[in-house]
């Protein structure tokens, strides 16, 4: 169920992933590279309906899930 911020339509970050079918972690890294728009309201996670949306609709090469799967602690992804 969207919530609506200053105008802006949101959705959970689990709901998100859902609707993109992939999980929770890979939503809040595609938010920290910048693929997802979103913010932490309240303790939670919410991701704009509109990225979702073009994430959904984007070409399947743009869809690339870059994810660092270490501990990011020696790597470049920050």
């Amino acid at each position: 169920m969207a919530k609506i911020i200053d105008e802006t339509s949101f959705v959970t970050a689990e709901e998100a992933a859902d609707r993109l079918g992939t999980t929770n972690v890979q939503v809040l890294m595609l938010m920290r590279n910048k693929s997802l728009t979103g913010r932490l309201c309240e303790g939670e996670w919410l991701v704009t309906s509109e990225s979702v949306a073009r994430w959904q609709a984007a070409a399947p090469e743009e869809r690339q899930l870059n994810i660092c799967t270490g501990s990011c602690t020696g790597c470049s992804c920050s």
